[in-house]
């Protein structure tokens, strides 16, 4: 989905920049802080547990770029260190741009902030902190110890950093997931019932859109009637893009899902069962490619959200695409959950008694008239069009 792009003033810089401006003009720092963003995005939803940085090595004096790299799939290189390693001995003198603070701790590899200060980076941009207690200033404390300028980026460039980082954050702060809610309706605004399997409601244009939101994500859920009602595979299927099918999830109170579904008929990617009694998954019990995750119920015997939400985390979790029904949805909603909510609007209208509100009782309006939302965006995708609302907690327009 698109972001509005960053912007920056070379002359607006944090108390701490005292130090004249830089050489480069404000149009040039903005394309290098545009294109960290627009690297960091190319691997969203295949760092996991670690977020996908960005970061790009320029000529200070010309603004030339040398080099830019993406962290690595699995989370390890990070970015600063594969932009780094492609720029070699031209990063003496050089900026580095990166959309999150460099790492200060030694972990499976030496921090970010001391490579960057051995390479020979003379000035640093950056876009978010990293609240991660390990971290959290410490990078920028170390390479501004060790002579290297580092600046924080403008208002628009940190908020779309910020925004980017949002599942990094969570489960550092929060101990969840970033949460998407996507929904199709048709043009009436009720999404379908299932009769056994998928009942497609939208275009191709607006089905690919869909599945490029599954290969940015962690993790998909859905709800057991869900499974139940469309019997789906929950996979990423555009052309290049099939082994970035997320973890499916399935939250199932007993855990009671049909063992025949198509979810299982593959052991990749894996199945994760979440639910509160374990007691009726015994045909999933040492089954390859499944497994089933007991948070215990309350006293309703439901699953308890915000629980299966921190579970995740647990497991590394930091982007989540919810594509469960009405009653999920709203579940999600209803709990604060729910930091963005994507709705496919198909052209054409079902028969009455083939579609349900999209939000159990309620309909969109739930979301569009709602002051925790605000409308980022609105396109065309062929025949239907796809709205973007934005928790307002997290997002300002």
């Amino acid at each position: 989905m698109n972001e509005p792009a960053a912007s920056f003033n070379a002359t607006s810089v944090t108390a701490s920049d005292e130090a004249a401006p830089l050489p480069l003009s404000s149009t040039v720092i903005e394309a290098l802080c545009r294109r960290a963003l627009f690297v960091a995005r190319t691997n969203i939803g295949a760092t996991s547990p670690n977020p996908s940085v960005g970061a790009v090595v320029a000529d200070i004096a010309t603004g030339e770029v040398i080099a830019s790299a993406a962290t690595a799939r699995g989370g390890r290189p990070h970015a600063e260190v594969l932009a780094l390693r492609e720029a070699g001995e031209r990063a003496k003198g050089a900026l580095i741009v990166t959309t999150l603070e460099p790492c200060s701790h030694f972990g499976a590899t030496p921090p970010c902030a001391h490579t960057i200060v051995d390479a020979g980076i003379s000035h640093l941009i950056y876009g978010s902190l990293d609240p991660d207690m390990r971290v959290a200033g410490r990078g920028l404390t170390y390479v501004a110890q060790h002579g290297v300028r580092a600046i924080r980026g403008t208002a628009g460039f940190v908020r779309d950093c910020d925004w980017l980082n949002l599942g990094h954050s969570f489960r550092v702060t929060e101990r969840r997931p970033f949460v998407q809610v996507k929904l199709a309706v048709d043009a009436a605004g009720f999404v379908p019932r299932g009769n056994g399997k998928p009942v497609f409601i939208t275009g191709d244009v607006a089905r690919a859109a869909a599945h490029l939101l599954r290969a940015r994500a962690d993790a998909i859920l859905v709800g057991r009637k869900t499974v139940e009602a469309d019997d789906p595979e929950l996979t990423c299927r555009l052309p290049g893009l099939d082994d970035r099918s997320p973890v499916r999830v399935v939250l199932a109170s007993r855990c009671n899902v049909p063992p025949a579904a198509k979810l299982f008929a593959n052991e990749r990617p894996p199945v994760w069962i979440v639910c509160g009694d374990s007691s009726e998954g015994a045909a999933f019990f040492g089954r390859a490619g499944v497994r089933v995750l007991d948070i215990g119920a309350s006293l309703a015997g439901r699953l308890n959200l915000r629980l299966a939400m921190m579970r995740l985390a647990a497991e590394g979790i930091t982007r989540l695409l919810v594509e469960g029904g009405p009653s999920t949805a709203r579940g999600f909603i209803d709990a604060g959950l729910a930091d963005e909510v994507i709705i496919m609007h198909g052209a054409q209208t079902l028969d009455p008694q083939a579609g349900m509100p999209p939000f159990g009782d309620r309909g969109l309006d739930l979301v569009a008239a709602s002051p925790q939302f605000t409308l980022f965006d609105k396109r065309k995708a062929g025949t239907d069009t796809i709205s973007i609302y934005r928790s307002t907690a997290h997002w300002q327009n």
